[in-house]
């Protein structure tokens, strides 16, 4: 099955692109994915990934510590953005 992967901020910088097609194996779990990004792109990103991020699988948030648990489909569009702060002030 072939996914899309969108990296955000820093992570884009950690993996040297912004998005990217993977193909991976049918009944794939989100981990799966993880595991084969740090495989792919190295230390760098697997130590930016290490801190609190935001995964969305077609828009819907997925905890990364549940990823096990999160099977992937063929098409899916999965976004690894860094943790957003700030606010009023």
């Amino acid at each position: 099955m072939r996914v899309t992967v969108l990296f955000g901020g820093q992570l884009a910088e950690a993996a040297g692109v912004h998005r990217e097609e993977l193909e991976l194996p049918e009944g794939s779990s989100l981990a799966d994915l993880l595991g084969e990004l740090g495989r792919i792109h190295g230390p760098r990103l697997t130590s930016a990934m290490a801190g609190r991020v935001l995964v969305l699988v077609n828009g819907r948030s997925a905890e990364p510590s549940r990823a096990g648990e999160v099977r992937l489909s063929d098409g899916d569009f999965i976004s690894i953005l860094p943790p957003v702060s700030g606010g009023l002030t």
